[in-house]
C-alpha cells in the first residue's frame, strides 16, 4: 500500500483504491480515517469538518483536565466514550444519544453552564419541567403536541445527567453529585414505571394472526418466509435480534437443540431443546428450502451450515398489517418471546429452567415479576385437580 501526498497537509490518496484519507495526531498517537471519497476537492472538505470535530474534542479535553470546563465539554467528552465503546451495541449507542438530546431539548441553556451551576434546584426544576411538558414533541403529519414522555425516556434521560455529573466529579470539578442528592422534601426524582399487564393472543388468535401473515401478497412473496420467522420466535422464545445470528450449523436434529447466539449476557449464549413444534417447523423450513435448491443456485446455497435459517432479519411490518387484517391489537417481534414464556408456564415448566432457556442471568427473578400473576393462575387450576 502507498500514499500519495496532496496539497492539503495531512490529507493523503491511497494509490491502491483511488479514496482520501485524512491523518491526525492525537494524544501523540496518528489517527487514520477514510473520507469515502476519491474526488479531491469533496475529501478536503469532509477532511475539514473532520479536523474541525478533533480540534473541538482537543480544546474540551484541554478544558476537562484543566477543570476550567463547561457542561458543553462533558456532554463532549461522553459522546466521545460512548462511541469509542467496543461492549455498546449500536442501538445501545443510539439509545443514550436520544437520551442527550432529550436533555439538551429541554434544558436549553444547560451546555453554557459551569459543572458547579447544576445545583440540586437546578435539577429538582429541569426534572419537573420535563415530567410535565416532556420534549414538546409533535409527530409528522399530525397536528397535537405530545405532552409528558413515558417513564422509562424520563429515567434514562436522569441517568444519562447523572453520567454527565460523574464525569464532573471525577475531575473535581464538584464535591457531589446533584442528581445523587435527595431533595429535603424527598421528592422522587424518577418518574414510576407503571407495570402493565400483558396483552397476549390467544392461542386460537395466535394460528389466525400466522395464516394472515403468511397469505400477505403484498411484500414481494415473503408470506411463508415472515409467518415461519414469527412461529420460531414462537417456539424458540429467542430475541429478534438473535435470529438473524443462528445458522444450519446451529441446528442439531440428532441431540434435538438449538444454539442460540445470545449477545445481552454470558448466559445469553445458550443451549434451547428442539421442541417438537420448533423441530417441525425446522424441519418444514429445510424440506422447503430443499426442494426450491433444485431450481436454483441461491436456494441450494441457502442448506449450506454457514447460511442463516431466515433471510429475514424482522417483519414488523408484515405483523402489524396482518393485526390490522384480523382486528387484533398490535403485537410486536418481543411478544413472541413473551407468548413462549406464558405458554411454558401454562405447560407446568419451572420458572429457573424457562429463565434458562430464554438467556436470563437471575435465576428466574426478572419472570417471577413479569409473569408471576401467570403462575399463580396456573397454580389455581393445577390445585383444583389434587384430591384427598
Amino acid at each position: 500500500m502507498s500514499w500519495q501526498k496532496t496539497k492539503t497537509q495531512n490529507l493523503l490518496r491511497n494509490t491502491g483504491s483511488g479514496k482520501y484519507y485524512g491523518r491526525w495526531k492525537i494524544a501523540g498517537k496518528q489517527k487514520w480515517k477514510c473520507l469515502g471519497t476519491d474526488v479531491y476537492s469533496i475529501a478536503k472538505l469532509r477532511h475539514l469538518d473532520e479536523s474541525s470535530k478533533i480540534e473541538r474534542m482537543r480544546s474540551s479535553a484541554k478544558s476537562l483536565n484543566s477543570g476550567d470546563c463547561t457542561m458543553a465539554d462533558l456532554i463532549q467528552a461522553y459522546r466521545e466514550q460512548t462511541q469509542a465503546r467496543t461492549d455498546l451495541k449500536e442501538s445501545s449507542k443510539t439509545s443514550r444519544e436520544t437520551a442527550l438530546g432529550k436533555i439538551l431539548k429541554t434544558w436549553p441553556g444547560l451546555p453554557n453552564l459551569k459543572p458547579i451551576q447544576v445545583t440540586i434546584s437546578a435539577v429538582n426544576d429541569w426534572v419537573r419541567r420535563f415530567k410535565a411538558n416532556g420534549t414538546q414533541f409533535r409527530a409528522p403529519g399530525s397536528q397535537a403536541i405530545q405532552i409528558g414522555n413515558s417513564a422509562t425516556s424520563v429515567n434514562r434521560a436522569i441517568d444519562t445527567l447523572r453520567i454527565l455529573m460523574d464525569l464532573a466529579l471525577a475531575r473535581g470539578a464538584i464535591a457531589t453529585n446533584p442528581v445523587l442528592v435527595k431533595t429535603a422534601d424527598g421528592e422522587r426524582l424518577k418518574k414510576k414505571i407503571q407495570k402493565t399487564q400483558l396483552q397476549l393472543p390467544s392461542s386460537e388468535d395466535l394460528q389466525r394472526l400466522l395464516q394472515a401473515i403468511e397469505q400477505n401478497g403484498s411484500h414481494g412473496g415473503w408470506g411463508q418466509e415472515a409467518a415461519d420467522f414469527c412461529r420460531f420466535l414462537t417456539y424458540s422464545g429467542c430475541r429478534v435480534g438473535e435470529v438473524k445470528t443462528i445458522t444450519w450449523r446451529d441446528v442439531n436434529f440428532g441431540k434435538l437443540q438449538l444454539h442460540a447466539h445470545g449477545y445481552k449476557t454470558e448466559s445469553s449464549n445458550r443451549i434451547i431443546p428442539l421442541f417438537p413444534d420448533l423441530e417441525q417447523l425446522l424441519k418444514n423450513i429445510k424440506a422447503r428450502r430443499t426442494r426450491a435448491a433444485t431450481f436454483t443456485l441461491d436456494a441450494a446455497e441457502a442448506l449450506l451450515p454457514a447460511s442463516r435459517l431466515f433471510h429475514l432479519s424482522e417483519c414488523q411490518k408484515s405483523i402489524t398489517s396482518a393485526c390490522l387484517k384480523i382486528g387484533l391489537e398490535r403485537i410486536t417481534h418481543h411478544d413472541f418471546r413473551h407468548i413462549f414464556v406464558t405458554r411454558c408456564i401454562e405447560s407446568g415448566v419451572d420458572i429457573p429452567t424457562i429463565s434458562r432457556w430464554v438467556g436470563h442471568a437471575d435465576g428466574g427473578a426478572l419472570l417471577m415479576r413479569t409473569y408471576g400473576h401467570l403462575r399463580t393462575e396456573h397454580s389455581q387450576q393445577q390445585a383444583m385437580r389434587v384430591k384427598f
